[in-house]
């Protein structure tokens, strides 16, 4: 069975919300102390890396890790997937940060497992032998899906759709996808969320209260809710997203992924849906 360790934990406000680091095991506090060095580190270059990417520039590459991490994410999906449109590089910049964090925490102690999250991602490393901390400082249905992938949680997690924190184009309520990392995973969570479009449905378009958030998708549709969608289309806008997740799947970009809008839901990989009750669904295909 698995133990849930004492868990330690610290926070610290960096964009686009609050970091939540979260250590158990031999040497936790000396994680946690690696975090807050790298949080402090990061935050130096942060906003201005973040106004560059969303500035859309492939001209100067940014002064941080994070940054850097996050144009890498892109560019191995946009290899991937060769799509007409795939979000902004700053989709990628949450879950970076939360990777460079974590691989500063492992090096400064690898025996201990490590949450770390901000806003809709979260990385992890796990010790074999620990559960999912009953505290985890994560979003109710970010901790779900992370719970529903039982012992193999690692990498990263994110989420997208409506109903995240994330900036969508798309109709989906909710998309949560395991990856390698979390810049990986937040930016597909954002690439199956997007994919989930139909033509005809009403919208309701706003533009973004983050300043940065609004740099990186100005010019593009912004859904932060869907109207009446009659249940073919809400098939057809799943399967889009699915459709997707199998393909980065297929490339071991994902390993997991579910989908929800309007009741309905899709699964992608080793993840079971009737676990998601924060998803609303009632029918998981």
């Amino acid at each position: 069975m698995l133990a849930t360790a004492p868990f330690v934990e610290k926070e610290f406000e960096i964009w686009p919300g609050l970091l939540r680091m979260e250590a158990g095991g031999d040497g936790a506090r000396e994680a946690l102390d690696a975090g807050m060095d790298a949080a402090r580190e990061v935050s130096q270059t942060l906003i201005a890396d973040a106004e560059l990417l969303a500035g859309g520039s492939a001209d100067v590459l940014p002064r941080g890790k994070a940054g850097r991490l996050a144009m890498e994410a892109h560019q191995t999906v946009r290899d991937a997937l060769p799509v007409d449109s795939l979000p902004p590089v700053l989709a990628a910049l949450p879950g970076a940060i939360c990777d460079v964090v974590v691989a500063a925490m492992r090096e400064r102690c690898g025996g201990a497992s490590l949450f770390v999250s901000l806003d809709g991602v979260i990385a992890v490393h796990r010790e074999a032998g620990l559960a999912v901390p009953p505290r985890a400082g994560l979003l109710p249905v970010l901790h779900e899906f992370s719970a529903a992938l039982g012992a193999e949680l690692q990498g990263g997690v994110g989420l997208g759709g409506t109903h995240s924190p994330a900036p969508t184009s798309g109709l989906v309520d909710l998309v949560a996808v395991q990856a390698r990392g979390a810049a990986l995973a937040g930016l597909v969570a954002s690439v199956l969320a997007d994919a989930g479009d139909v033509a005809g449905v009403g919208r309701e378009p706003a533009r973004l209260r983050d300043r940065l958030f609004d740099m990186g998708w100005k010019g593009r549709r912004v859904t932060v809710g869907t109207g009446l969608i009659e249940p073919e289309a809400v098939w057809q806008a799943l399967s889009a997203g699915v459709r997707r997740a199998s393909a980065l799947r297929e490339k071991r970009l994902l390993r997991a992924a579910a989908l929800g809008l309007k009741g309905r839901g899709r699964t992608v990989g080793p993840v079971d849906g009737d676990r998601l009750l924060r998803f609303g669904v009632s029918e998981w295909r």
